[in-house]
């Protein structure tokens, strides 16, 4: 415990180092992972557990807590639990994992990031928080795949894509909500492309715009991007947006593209 040359007074070592052989020699510092507090020593004291010093500490507030540790400087140090880590020594305390991130061991000095296309919550503790995104359809804790055109997910989650209901459709991949069709236009479920929507029956226009009614005397039978026809003689249509003509009244006659019931007038005799 003290240093000097042989055959004159010896000083004591100071606090940090010890000499623990009497001789000539010099005081050593006290090893990283330990300390001493007083003078004259001849061994160090270990730091509590978990813990770590510089080389040369003197004093067990030295001995702050380990990467992946937290606790009280000079005090012993408890690990990080799942879903928490903390990336440098000192007294800090533990910090979640964040969103998109996860940690399943304990004394983690970092996170593991979720697969890709997927999503978990600050803290998450198991790849298994981590979830499919919006837009994208797998399983819990496997890398997630896009919707394809003309499906969509509304949630995160599991869950599978769903097929664009009837009069909508989706041209774009990782959908979460699909478009409606034009005005007097329908499709199929599961469209992928506005010109899927095609004119309801008493309408005409082009597949992927809005089309019109077809106007009195004119009708249109089936869906499709076809022209409303005229009504056949001896019948009309009084209403627009027909999809087939009226037949005149018994002993009548009409001329094509009739309107109106009076255009049905008498036949001969």
């Amino acid at each position: 415990g003290f240093e000097g040359q042989d055959g004159r007074a010896c000083t004591g070592c100071a606090e940090g180092k010890y000499k623990e052989v009497n001789g000539s020699g010099v005081c050593s510092k006290c090893a990283a992972g330990e300390y001493l507090n007083r003078t004259d020593g001849s061994a160090c004291l270990r730091c509590p557990v978990n813990t770590y010093s510089m080389m040369g500490s003197d004093d067990i507030s030295d001995c702050t807590c380990n990467v992946g540790f937290e606790g009280s400087d000079g005090a012993a140090c408890a690990a990080c639990v799942m879903g928490t880590f903390k990336a440098a020594n000192g007294s800090g305390t533990c910090s979640a994992c964040g969103s998109g991130s996860y940690q399943n061991r304990t004394a983690a000095s970092g996170c593991e990031s979720c697969p890709s296309n997927t999503y978990s919550l600050t803290g998450s503790d198991d790849i298994s928080d981590c979830i499919c995104n919006v837009g994208f359809e797998g399983w819990d804790g496997a890398a997630c795949t896009a919707c394809s055109e003309g499906t969509y997910k509304l949630v995160n989650g599991s869950g599978a894509c769903s097929d664009c209901a009837a009069g909508t459709y989706l041209n774009k991949t990782e959908g979460s909500g699909c478009l409606s069709c034009p005005s007097h236009t329908y499709s199929l479920m599961g469209s992928d492309d506005i010109s899927d929507c095609i004119c309801n029956v008493g309408f005409e226009g082009q597949d992927g715009l809005a089309c019109t009614a077809c106007v009195m005397g004119k009708y249109k039978g089936v869906n499709g991007s076809g022209s409303c026809s005229d009504c056949g003689a001896g019948t009309y249509l009084n209403v627009t947006g027909g999809s087939v003509c009226v037949g005149c009244p018994t002993n009548t006659d009409s001329l094509v593209a009739g309107d109106a019931i009076t255009d049905c007038i008498c036949n001969v005799g």
